[in-house]
């Protein structure tokens, strides 16, 4: 009976080594998995980061661009504003030389005739 009972023990030993071989294993591959899900989140979380790069560059652009546009409308509105001014000017010369047209008429009209 003590073959028996040595048999029992042995096979007891050896499924409790079994047992603790499969927990191991078992948390190798927990191991594993947690390690490739930490590589997974770095990858998306470089990718991540790198769009967010790209956008605050294309916002600076962007932001470039409008004072850019900025500048050209205010460039056009101060060219605008010189046509104005010449177009004001080129008026007062006509009628001032009108009047001095008109004044040397007076002055033609005044001088005696010789």
């Amino acid at each position: 009976m003590s073959d028996i009972q040595d048999a029992f023990n042995q096979n007891d030993g050896l499924s409790n080594a079994m047992g603790h071989m499969a927990a191991i294993s078992q948390r190798n591959q927990q191991i594993a998995q947690a390690r490739a899900q930490a590589a997974a989140i770095r990858a998306q979380t470089a990718v991540m980061e790198e769009a967010n790069r790209i956008e605050a560059d294309r916002t600076k652009i962007e932001q470039q661009r409008l004072k850019i546009e900025q500048e050209r409308l205010k460039a056009e509105d101060a060219e605008r504003e010189m046509r104005r001014q010449q177009e004001e000017q080129v008026k007062q010369l006509r009628n001032l030389l009108a009047d001095s047209f008109v004044a040397l008429e007076r002055l033609e009209k005044l001088r005696p005739a010789n």
